[in-house]
């Protein structure tokens, strides 16, 4: 291969096909990359864990550990190991003449035959669009570079597998062969490859202007350089896209504050704008009367934590599920009472669903209102909980039914403060009603770091003087959501 021509790879064909200037940026400005956020770089580490069982479900195999950017020596390691005889080569390399290159995960021999399949792995629990493009450039760099290729299967994770003891790997793993639909789409790789060799040797950005393709399938890395930045409270808070954002923009209206009265629009945003307006609380009095009236002592504040690994480690659970391992309770018997607060958060390396559900059910007695901020989320911790400790099912389903969703008022903006800014969510409504208690401040601030965190703790990952640190840090979070909830309600009480 000359050296002028640049190579594409796998993931920045994809990124083309999403978005020709993201591609762009990733070749030409590399100063604009991002820092990798610890959730992009905790999906990298469970994408990896998934990728070394999908190679022990193929038990033999040689591995190509040639760096990322090495390519030319990549194909050549995968040429020898092919010629060497190997029936599985990982991460095998391939490139075709017109300088798409790609790695397989898994290429596999076809029995005596010269033929090979191409077995890429996914965290996915199906088959996605994106990953059909995926496997039709691999297709693409395998056939150009001269293998014999059969079939294009996508070996992806079972949602239905249910551990029991030792991971069962012929049962995590499904196979679902995508020959058809990846040949279908070959055809038009040759054309895709040839448009975004020219992006890339392009010395301008091309003009794309931002729009939904900025979040499909991926939020691209650089929205914060594409899309324009606004002033607090301008109209694309309240309409991101769409007719009603264009008529708003036609008139050069661009700030919430400037929207005429006769504009049409739900209850929800006439509720926000005149918060806007106004700088003022909205709240619906009566509404918040009925919510408070609903209520009965004594009051059960509650909170849970979970976690979600693609690959089960207890069992009697699957993959993705969500395992509770902490929850908060605050519980105040009177109006106006003191409230005690009540914690669990299991630091062993076992299951902690049992003790768990044993706690909880100790804890929350028989009677009363059990608040939560998002119910459907809590509810459905019940209901699994329920489904896979029977024992404890009814016991459960009462708690359940007894729960009142604290998020409902803010969210139909029966209550709405302007500080909210459009989401009733409770990292937005607490330091609006309540500054002096904001999540910022947290060592952990949000529940997606708390589950990362707790899982490097289970695994291990993290030596035990900074485990004993993140399980401080674990109790400090949950114990402020279930705070939050009690001082919210002070707040409701104290308006009507």
């Amino acid at each position: 291969m000359h050296n002028h021509t640049p190579r594409i790879s796998k993931s920045q064909y994809l990124r083309g096909l999403q978005c020709p200037k993201s591609l762009w940026y990733y070749r030409h400005r590399p100063d604009l990359a991002p820092e990798t956020p610890p959730g992009r770089q905790a999906l990298f580490d469970a994408g990896h864990e998934v990728g070394v069982l999908a190679q022990q479900y193929f038990k033999t195999g040689i591995e190509i550990t040639e760096d990322y950017l090495a390519t030319d020596k990549a194909i050549c390691s995968t040429q020898k190991a092919v010629a060497d005889g190997h029936i599985h080569i990982f991460e095998a390399t391939a490139a075709a003449p017109d300088g798409a290159f790609s790695k397989i995960d898994i290429l596999k021999k076809v029995g005596k035959s010269d033929a090979w399949d191409l077995v890429e792995v996914k965290m996915s629990t199906g088959v996605k669009d994106y990953h059909v493009d995926d496997m039709a450039l691999q297709r693409h760099a395998f056939t150009g570079a001269g293998y014999n290729i059969r079939k294009s299967i996508l070996m992806h994770i079972n949602n239905q597998y249910v551990r029991s003891g030792d991971l069962d790997l012929l049962a995590l793993f499904t196979l679902a062969d995508c020959t058809e639909q990846v040949t279908s789409r070959l055809a038009d790789v040759d054309g895709h490859v040839a448009r975004l060799l020219d992006v890339i040797r392009q010395q301008k950005e091309p003009d794309v202007a931002p729009g939904d393709h900025c979040f499909s399938p991926f939020e691209c890395d650089y929205t914060g350089h594409c899309w324009p930045t606004h002033p607090p409270r301008s109209v694309y808070d309240l309409f991101p896209t769409g007719p009603k954002l264009n008529a708003l923009l036609a008139r050069d209206i661009t700030l919430i504050s400037e929207i005429p009265d006769d504009f049409r629009m739900t209850n929800r945003q006439q509720v926000l704008v005149q918060a806007c307006k106004t700088g003022q609380v909205q709240l619906d009095p009566a509404k918040i009367q009925k919510f408070l009236l609903s209520l009965k002592y004594p009051l059960y504040f509650l909170d849970y934590e979970t976690i979600n690994n693609a690959v089960p480690l207890f069992d009697r659970t699957r993959p993705y599920q969500q395992v509770p391992f902490q929850f908060s309770l605050h519980v105040q018997n009177e109006k106006n009472g003191p409230v005690n607060h009540v914690e669990f958060l299991s630091t062993e390396k076992t299951d902690p669903r049992p003790a768990f559900i044993e706690k909880l059910i100790a804890h929350c007695g028989t009677k009363g209102s059990v608040i939560v901020y998002n119910k459907a989320f809590e509810k459905r911790i019940n209901d699994e909980l329920g489904r896979d400790f029977p024992q404890f099912k009814p016991a459960l389903n009462r708690i359940s039914t007894r729960m009142v969703d604290l998020l409902v008022p803010f969210r139909s903006r029966h209550l709405y403060h302007p500080d909210m800014n459009g989401s009733a969510s409770l990292k937005s409504v607490l330091p609006a009603f309540v500054p002096h208690m904001r999540y910022d401040t947290l060592e952990i601030s949000d529940g997606g770091a708390a589950a990362q965190l707790y899982l490097s703790c289970l695994k291990d990952a993290l030596p035990a003087e900074e485990q004993q640190k993140v399980f401080d840090n674990l109790r400090v979070y949950c114990g402020q959501d279930t705070l939050a909830e009690v001082k919210l309600l002070e707040v409701m009480y104290g308006l009507v």
